[in-house]
């Protein structure tokens, strides 16, 4: 990884997510539902990175960058929860093809739902949201949902930036 351009990258993707991002946000009867940019680009390190390290390394940071936004009552949990889904997302990634949207879509449904759901989850052990932990768990799955549908467009535009952000492997030469 390139280390200096990731931490840019981030930088830009929490401005986007603080201030761009939040226009598309949708009230509904449960809260509000949007996507989230960061897991975007956590799913997209996830199936560039070189290392299984690099991966959860760039998850944790991005983790911790949402942590710092306020998103969350303490500082950490999601940094653990992002550097988790990376390392899985990861360890699955040779079993699909990383470029197709479906692809795409589908690691950023369950990488979703594993964070914000154990993040309710979290929430509601520690009693901080009370006897509506159901319909927490129901906007959880729409965060999921929004962020898995606009996921291709991230990755898109991400892969024309793969070469400043991911170093590229050795290519092999035939003999």
């Amino acid at each position: 990884m390139r280390w200096i351009y990731f931490l840019i990258l981030v930088w830009a993707a929490v401005i986007l997510q603080t201030s761009v991002i939040q226009a598309l946000w949708l009230p509904t009867s449960l809260g509000y539902v949007g996507p989230e940019m960061l897991a975007c680009v956590a799913v997209f390190v996830s199936l560039r990175a070189r290392r299984g390290t690099d991966a959860a390394l760039a998850g944790w940071v991005l983790g911790f960058a949402l942590d710092l936004t306020g998103s969350g009552r303490g500082v950490g949990l999601l940094a653990l929860l992002y550097a988790a889904a990376c390392a899985g997302i990861f360890s699955i990634r040779e079993a699909f093809f990383s470029d197709r949207p479906m692809t795409q879509m589908i690691l950023a449904l369950v990488f979703c739902l594993f964070v914000y759901e154990l993040w309710t989850a979290y929430d509601a052990l520690t009693g901080e949201i009370g006897t509506g932990w159901w319909r927490a768990a129901v906007q959880a799955a729409g965060v999921a949902a929004y962020t898995a549908v606009l996921t291709p467009l991230v990755c898109g535009l991400l892969s024309r930036m793969q070469r400043l952000l991911i170093l590229m492997p050795l290519r092999r030469w035939r003999r």
